[in-house]
C-alpha cells in the first residue's frame, strides 16, 4: 500500500466536534473511551458496529500527542472506522485495515462524508426485472419475490464508486435490518434464519424502495456539510491484521482495538450485511473462519504457539477446567485468538517506526469462572516484541455479554475492566 503525503490540516465542523482535552493532571483522560449508550459523535449512529471505543475519546487522544504533522496513523482493526475518523479530523494520514467488508463500507462512509452534498439515490435510477438465484443468500430471511429488488439495488451500488456508494450502501443495510429485526435475540451478535418459509419477510418493491428512501434521507440529514473540508488522506484496504499491506517501519502511532476474547463472531453478527454483499457464510465458511475471534475452529489451532507466561497460563486453565469441551474445543478457540492477536502484534510491529506510539483499548473477560486477563496479554506480548509500556488506563466495564448469557450466570464472576494500554516501541 502506498502512503500518500499531505500536509496536516485540523478540521472543525458542527457533526464532528473537536473532543474534551486529555485531563493530565489526574493522569488519565476525562472521557472515557467507552463508547455512550446514545452515541451520535462522528455518524456512530448511523450503522452502530459492536464494540470499539469513542470517537471523541479517540480524536482527544490522537489530539494531544506529540507527534510530527506529518504522522501516519494506523488501525489493523479498523471496523467501523473511528480511528481512521479522528486522525482525518486531526489532520494526519490514517490507514484502515479490517478483513470484514461490511466495517470497510461504513468506515469509508464516515471518512467521506464530508464531501456532502449527499443527495439520496433515487429508486427510478435502479433497473427492475432482474431474476434471483434460487440459493440467493438473502433467501436464508426474505421470500424470493422480496429478494429480486434487494439484489438490484446491491448490484446497481456495486458499480458504482466507493466515494460514492457508502450512504445509499449503508442506508440499504439499515432497511434490511430493520426488516429483518425478529431475527434478532438477546445477544446482540447472533443472527437467526428463517426456519421455514412461514417466517421470511415478503415485501413488494415499492415498499422496499420507500423505506430505503426514508434511510438515505436518514443518513443524509446527519452528515452536516462544512466549508472546512479536511485534505488528510485516508486509505481503507480488506485485509487481515496478520497481513497488513503496509511498508515497514512506515507508521508513527496505532490506535486500535482488537476482538476481544469474548467469542464474538463478528460474521454471524453482520451476516445479513455481508450477504447484501453477496457471502453465504453458511455455505462458504471461508470469510467467517478468517476473522480474529470467529467460533469456527481452523486446522492449524492446535499447532504450536510460541506466547508469553500469562496467556500460557489462561490456555492451561481453560485445559484444565472441569467443564464438558474446555479441554478440547474451547482450548482450540483460545489458542486461535491467541495465534490471531500475536500475529497482528507482530505486523503492527514490522510497519512502525522505531519511536512509535502504540494505544491498544482491550477488555478482559472470562471464561466460566476464569479470568481473561486480555489487558496483561497484551502488554506482555508487546513488550517481548520490543515496546515499552508507557501506560495502562482501566476503566470499570458494568455490562457485559455475560449479563444475556444465561448460562455463563451460573459462573461467579468479578467486575472487568476496559484498560487503554499505552506502549511505546523501541
Amino acid at each position: 500500500m502506498k502512503i500518500v503525503t499531505q500536509a496536516r490540516q485540523r478540521v472543525t465542523q458542527p457533526e464532528l466536534p473537536v473532543a474534551s482535552p486529555l485531563d493530565r493532571r489526574r493522569g488519565r483522560s476525562a472521557l472515557s473511551p467507552k463508547r455512550p449508550s446514545e452515541d451520535r459523535a462522528g455518524l456512530a449512529d448511523v450503522f452502530p458496529y459492536y464494540a470499539g471505543f469513542a470517537y471523541d475519546w479517540a480524536r482527544a487522544l490522537l489530539g494531544s500527542l506529540d507527534i510530527s504533522d506529518e504522522a501516519v496513523v494506523l488501525d489493523p482493526w479498523n471496523g467501523s472506522g473511528t480511528t481512521t475518523l479522528a486522525a482525518q479530523h486531526e489532520g494526519f494520514r490514517a490507514v484502515g485495515i479490517d478483513r470484514n467488508p461490511v466495517a470497510n463500507i461504513v468506515a469509508r462512509l464516515r471518512v467521506d462524508a464530508h464531501q456532502a452534498d449527499p443527495a439520496p439515490l433515487a429508486a427510478t435510477s435502479v433497473p427492475m426485472g432482474r431474476e434471483v438465484a434460487p440459493d440467493d443468500p438473502l433467501c436464508a430471511w426474505f421470500t424470493p419475490a422480496s429478494v429480486g429488488r434487494i439484489r438490484e439495488w446491491a448490484e446497481h451500488l456495486s458499480r458504482m464508486p466507493s466515494s460514492q456508494s457508502g450512504l445509499p450502501y449503508v442506508a440499504l443495510f439499515r432497511t434490511i435490518r430493520s426488516l429483518t429485526s425478529s431475527f434478532e435475540g438477546s445477544n446482540p451478535t447472533w443472527v437467526k434464519r428463517a426456519k421455514s418459509s412461514d417466517d421470511l419477510v415478503t415485501v413488494s418493491a415499492a415498499e422496499f424502495d420507500a423505506r430505503l428512501m426514508e434511510q438515505q434521507e436518514f443518513i443524509a440529514s446527519r452528515i452536516i456539510a462544512s466549508n472546512e473540508v479536511p485534505s488528510s488522506p485516508v486509505q481503507i484496504a480488506t485485509a487481515l491484521s496478520s497481513a497488513l499491506p503496509v511498508p515497514n517501519g512506515s507508521v508513527d502511532v496505532v490506535l486500535t482495538s482488537p476482538p476481544y476474547l469474548t467469542r464474538i463472531d463478528y460474521a454471524v453478527a453482520y451476516t445479513r450485511e455481508l450477504a447484501v454483499l453477496g457471502h453465504d457464510i453458511a455455505k462458504d465458511r471461508t470469510l467467517r473462519a478468517a476473522l480474529m475471534g470467529t467460533t469456527l475452529i481452523r486446522s492449524d489451532a492446535d499447532s504450536s504457539l510460541r506466547i508469553g507466561e500469562t496467556a500460557s497460563t489462561l490456555i492451561k486453565d481453560v485445559t484444565s477446567h472441569s467443564s464438558k469441551a474446555s479441554s478440547g474445543y474451547y482450548r482450540k478457540q483460545v489458542l486461535q485468538y491467541l495465534r490471531d492477536l500475536t500475529a497482528g502484534l507482530d505486523e503492527v510491529t514490522r510497519v512502525t517506526k522505531d519511536g512509535a506510539l502504540f494505544h491498544l483499548v482491550v477488555q478482559d473477560s472470562y471464561y466460566k469462572d476464569i479470568p481473561v486477563k486480555l489487558a496483561d496479554i497484551c502488554a506482555e506480548e508487546c513488550v517481548l516484541r520490543g515496546w515499552s509500556l508507557v501506560d495502562r488506563d482501566p476503566y470499570v466495564v458494568k455490562r457485559t455479554l455475560t449479563s444475556v448469557n444465561t448460562a455463563a450466570r451460573n459462573y461467579k464472576k468479578s467486575d472487568v475492566s476496559e484498560t487503554v494500554i499505552s506502549l511505546r516501541r523501541g
